[in-house]
């Protein structure tokens, strides 16, 4: 294992940085000025270069110690979480997932009181990731994830989804949509995130491709479909995921019978995780609710 520098005075440099000062470090450790500065001079010997910089009667941090005060608290970060995690024997029973943005504010959050009600003393820490972030695994026990990598990862599927056009109540009270033609009078719905998507559903309609004008373009879908239900458009979207919100009748499927851009979800557990019985029980409910979710779908 290689050498480190101390974890105490690593911690003292960290929040000397944050706080900007000496002073104000040691009164948010609870320790002196002077311990401060011995802290400060251990890492600076260990790194070779001075961290601080005299303005005035304060130590302010160098450009390159903020930089190195940023690395430190991801990894900071990460010792806290395996703290958390393996604290008291490994019986805290957190259990990390991430979740695309959409898919947890829309499918996976509706339904955890269930899991709640079956495990209440489980501890899920959900973190959501936009379509950049789908590649970090990061410190996670468990990805939910439409793509499928079979070397990093042990895949369970329990989702099938498919996109249809929607709009929400508010947009067909002012407008006439009968046909698909009708489509093409109104605002457009698109999502720079999932290209070819309205291509795709004019040619499943036999309209051709899209015309230029007419759309309005998002960067992610959760930005798209907060568009589409405050009426601003129609859009495609994800049937399975948007269960909830048509069942409530806040979006209607339109044309329900052309639908496009077929995916899968998989419960993605990286290689060298433990599966604990918490994540197996996490995994059987995660199929459980898809197999359930899809008859709900198109209730409206």
């Amino acid at each position: 294992m290689h050498a480190l520098p101390p974890l105490t005075a690593l911690r003292a440099f960290f929040v000397a940085c944050h706080a900007g000062s000496y002073t104000a470090a040691a009164q948010e450790l609870c320790i002196t000025h002077g311990a401060v500065s011995r802290h400060i001079q251990v890492v600076e010997k260990w790194f070779g270069v001075n961290l601080f910089t005299k303005e005035g009667q304060r130590r302010v941090p160098t450009p390159y110690a903020l930089t190195l005060a940023r690395e430190l608290g991801s990894a900071f970060d990460t010792l806290s979480d395996i703290a958390l995690r393996y604290g008291n024997g490994g019986r805290n029973n957190v259990f990390n997932v991430s979740v695309p943005t959409t898919m947890s504010l829309k499918w996976l959050l509706p339904r955890l009181d269930d899991f709640y009600a079956r495990f209440p003393a489980a501890n899920l820490q959900i973190s959501t990731a936009n379509t950049e972030q789908l590649h970090i695994v990061g410190h996670y026990d468990l990805l939910i994830r439409r793509e499928l990598s079979a070397t990093q990862y042990s895949a369970i599927p329990f989702l099938g989804d498919t996109h249809c056009l929607m709009a929400s109540p508010a947009l067909l009270s002012r407008l006439t949509i009968k046909k698909p033609e009708d489509v093409l009078n109104c605002l457009r719905i698109e999502t720079l995130t999932r290209p070819g998507h309205w291509n795709l559903w004019l040619a499943a309609a036999g309209l051709g491709k899209a015309p230029v004008s007419g759309f309005r373009r998002y960067d992610h879908f959760h930005v798209s479909l907060h568009a589409m239900l405050e009426g601003m458009g129609v859009g495609l979207g994800p049937v399975s995921t948007l269960s909830a919100e048509i069942s409530r009748g806040n979006l209607v499927p339109l044309f329900p019978e052309i639908t496009v851009a077929p995916c899968q979800y998989f419960a993605l557990t990286p290689v060298g995780v433990q599966k604990t019985l918490l994540h197996q029980a996490f995994e059987d409910w995660l199929v459980e609710q898809g197999q359930s979710g899809d008859e709900k779908a198109y209730q409206s």
